[in-house]
């Protein structure tokens, strides 16, 4: 289980990223956009944390669903045209999904500790 942590750290610090990002990138005037990316990335940051703790697999599938809800958002909610949001979403999303599988392969694999 040790072996996961370093997937817990990166998903912390893609959350802080996504829930910093319309300051960072300046779309704070989306208020869906914005709202979303603090929301989403506060709960991905919120729950890598607390895994950190508790070293449970859990975490990495709501992690990974919320990821793919940050891919989604633009299209869901409707800001593809704000290119920073759109960049910001799909990007960190993305990075939060592909952490979350690895976590998840790894726990899956017979030579996880």
């Amino acid at each position: 289980m040790k072996t996961r942590r370093w997937q817990d750290w990166t998903n912390m610090v893609l959350g802080l990223l996504l829930a910093v990002s319309p300051w960072l990138l300046q779309f704070t005037g989306l208020d869906a956009a914005t709202l979303n990316a603090v929301i989403i990335g506060g709960l991905i940051f919120a729950l890598s944390a607390l895994a950190l703790t508790l070293l449970d697999r859990w975490e990495a599938y709501i992690n990974g669903l919320l990821g793919l809800w940050a891919v989604l958002s633009p299209w869901l909610i409707g800001f593809t045209s704000y290119d920073m949001a759109l960049i910001a979403h799909i990007g960190l999303g993305a990075g939060v999904v592909v952490v979350a599988a690895i976590e998840i392969w790894q726990v899956g694999s017979p030579d996880a500790v």
